[in-house]
């Protein structure tokens, strides 16, 4: 094998290394959809059933939830409807004040907790896509290196979410549990599948980073240079 071929099979190696990393998340980011929308469905209905907070409020949170749902199914088949996801993010925006500000009486610490984790989980998946913007460049492979410290910073959202996410529903469980155990312990199984799928994301951002940082030093061309190379010494 000469120097061509061997640079041609590394440039192969990195993008499809990267094809696989990017699959991961975005199939990740697609299949999370699902045990958030159905941990919000069990969340508003027990807050529904008793009355925690506003009915109105609860109902809004329902709608959301499979609002949410739906989304995650469209994208599934190849139609990112996001702005389905809307009605849910200024629900749970207002849920949040609403925890902060009023919460239940008996757990005033607890939700007041709950309703900054909830702003946190918002405020972090937003800032992760700011940051972490290069990744989805058709370049990424070269881009995403020159652009490391705002990855990092985005990968560390994605983390901060993560364990958000997580402490919401075991702070939570108590309160829930009193109204019932088994969709207390629902949500908590629900929100813990969200966190996994989080943390996954979190990790491809990383491994996408590394890689990208190899490829540069690596100096390894496009595949398609490197063909154009090894015909020419042909």
């Amino acid at each position: 094998m000469n120097s061509n071929e061997k640079t041609a099979g590394d440039a192969s190696y990195f993008q499809t290394s990267g094809a696989l990393l990017h699959a991961l998340k975005e199939w990740t980011s697609i299949l999370e959809n699902f045990p958030y929308g159905i941990a919000a469905l069990i969340l508003y209905f027990v807050l529904y059933q008793s009355e925690l907070v506003p009915q109105w409020l609860s109902v809004w949170g329902l709608i959301g939830a499979i609002l949410m749902l739906v989304m995650g199914l469209l994208r599934l088949f190849g139609h990112p409807v996001i702005y389905l996801a809307i009605p849910i993010i200024l629900n749970e925006l207002v849920l949040a004040v609403w925890l902060i500000v009023v919460g239940f009486n008996s757990s005033a610490i607890a939700t007041a907790i709950v309703g900054i984790l909830f702003i946190t989980t918002l405020v972090s998946s937003m800032l992760n896509g700011v940051f972490t913007g290069s990744i989805d460049d058709p370049d990424y492979l070269t881009v995403v290196s020159e652009y490391k410290n705002k990855v990092l910073i985005g990968v560390l959202f994605q983390v901060t979410l993560t364990i958000s996410v997580v402490a919401i529903p075991i702070i939570l469980f108590p309160i829930l549990s009193e109204h019932s155990e088994t969709l207390a312990l629902g949500y908590v199984v629900a929100r813990s599948f969200e966190g996994i799928a989080d943390a996954v994301i979190a990790i491809s951002q990383l491994l996408l980073l590394t890689l990208s940082r190899e490829y540069v030093e690596a100096g390894a061309p496009t595949a398609k240079t490197d063909l154009n190379e090894i015909e020419e010494t042909e």
